[in-house]
């Protein structure tokens, strides 16, 4: 947990829009309440088990003025999420990255379980803990840089 908290105060750098801060993790440890926000999410099956925490990264759309801004919660949760994985690894633990793609139905289940207000909106679930002495880990071919590197302007 000392970790976590380390990891969370250097993502409390992040930028955010007018420096407003709408992001906040919500921590679900033990077992049993590990068990319950898992089987809300798709992505976990198979190793979802052997987290020692889910992180549960949320962005409080009260923070945010207008309309015009609907979409902001996405990008402070965003940035926020990745310098909180950035931190977490920096410090020695493992992360996996645990998509939030949510009916109505299962986010106000996540939301009741984790005891997350109404007015925030779920950005992901992170998977994190002590990385094991032995593993396999999924790799993914990236795509080459120019094939989405777009340079406009004089001399390209």
């Amino acid at each position: 947990m000392e970790d976590i908290r380390k990891a969370v105060a250097m993502a409390s750098k992040s930028p955010s829009v007018c420096n407003r801060q709408s992001a906040k993790v919500y921590v679900v440890d033990g077992a049993e309440n590990r068990a319950k926000v898992l089987a809300l999410q798709s992505g976990n099956r198979g190793f979802g088990h052997t987290a020692d925490k889910v992180l549960i990264v949320t962005s409080d759309t009260q923070t945010f003025l207008s309309f015009e801004e609907r979409n902001q919660c996405w990008v402070d949760g965003g940035l926020f999420a990745m310098s909180l994985i950035y931190a977490l690894h920096s410090l020695g633990l493992g992360t996996c990255c645990l998509n939030w793609c949510a009916t109505n139905e299962r986010d106000s289940k996540l939301k009741e379980i984790a005891g997350i207000p109404e007015s925030e909106a779920v950005i992901m679930m992170i998977a994190a803990g002590h990385i094991a002495e032995n593993l396999k880990v999924a790799r993914s071919v990236r795509r080459p840089v120019d094939e989405f590197l777009v340079l406009r302007g004089e001399g390209h």
